[in-house]
């Protein structure tokens, strides 16, 4: 994102489109950005993310180490759980975007996405 704010001699808009999971170690290239450009983040939500389906014994797997955990999706307070973090995590970002004042959309793979961003656009 720096490079990206590099390149750019004029101030100009920067869209940024992602689903922003995981530790936000973009929130300062962000708001560097932002100190010069216009920024829209875009960022992308899939429900079924969100929330586990009880379901039983599934075997997760982190996409970056490898490592994997099997759970029991009948937990109801795993569920709630994994639940809980998922919002917390989602207000980190919005908190994050905030600070940096960019503008942030959050547009869901459920529904027209495409009439919510156009609105946003307006």
């Amino acid at each position: 994102m720096l490079r990206l704010g590099r390149l750019a001699r004029l101030p100009s808009l920067m869209v940024l489109i992602s689903d922003f999971a995981g530790p936000p170690t973009w929130a300062r290239p962000v708001a560097a950005l932002a100190a010069r450009h216009t920024v829209l983040a875009v960022e992308v939500r899939d429900p079924r993310e969100h929330a586990l389906p009880s379901v039983g014994r599934l075997t997760m797997v982190d996409p970056e180490t490898g490592d994997r955990i099997e759970v029991d999706t009948r937990s109801r307070r795993l569920r709630e759980d994994y639940a809980r973090a998922a919002a917390e995590e989602r207000e980190e970002v919005a908190t994050a975007f905030r600070r940096a004042a960019a503008e942030h959309v959050v547009l869901s793979t459920e529904g027209s996405w495409a009439r919510e961003l156009g609105r946003r656009l307006a």
